[in-house]
């Protein structure tokens, strides 16, 4: 009998619970770079980016959304002499800098928003693992995380529109090429619905 009451409670506070969940969808763009001295003379990349999320309130205007997105990132080629290696040891061309240095993600940032009315911040880590990379010699990691803090305004209660700045954390050049740094950063613009 204390088991089916505990399972009747346990029913009772999931469905009070996910009644308040909200779940939606978004879409944007990315401005990318990668930080590092050796991509100073490389141009953003302009990428993709969508996803869904959930809105799970924590009371009092807080909530924690996690999302699952698709991230297009990397930068336009450096070309730059002073950046020509040479060849490695295995024979792959150690000029990993004037190729095309597409790096797209699957990545899961766990949010903690704060609303003030129509508006809001929203701050968390996210971490994010490469589905596709356009360089062939394995100059890039596929494993990134890093933070993310940004704004947005519920346009309606459908529609939001946010803004936000994600730092990479993590070195994803390989250490094949030692000394060498870069770092993931973009700028995203999303709109978001929400059911």
């Amino acid at each position: 009998m204390k088991k089916f009451l505990l399972g009747i409670f346990l029913l009772a506070a999931f469905n009070s619970f996910a009644q308040g969940v909200r779940y939606g969808a978004k879409i944007g763009m990315n401005v990318s770079t990668l930080s590092g001295d050796a991509f100073d003379d490389s141009s953003s990349r302009y990428g993709f980016a969508a996803g869904v999320f959930a809105e799970i309130p924590l009371g009092n205007a807080f909530q924690f959304q996690p999302e699952f997105l698709y991230s297009g990132q990397g930068i336009k080629p450096n070309t730059g002499p002073e950046y020509n290696f040479g060849n490695g040891e295995d024979g792959l061309p150690m000029r990993p800098f004037d190729e095309r240095a597409e790096l797209d993600y699957l990545q899961l940032p766990l949010l903690f928003k704060k609303n003030f009315g129509k508006f809001n911040i929203h701050l968390g880590p996210q971490v994010g693992v490469a589905v596709w990379n356009s360089d062939n010699h394995e100059v890039y990691k596929n494993f990134d995380y890093s933070g993310i803090g940004g704004i947005g305004v519920q346009v309606f209660d459908f529609l939001s529109i946010e803004a936000r700045y994600s730092v990479g954390f993590r070195n994803v050049i390989e250490e094949r090429y030692s000394g060498i740094e870069g770092k993931n950063q973009y700028f995203a613009l999303m709109a978001s619905y929400r059911l």
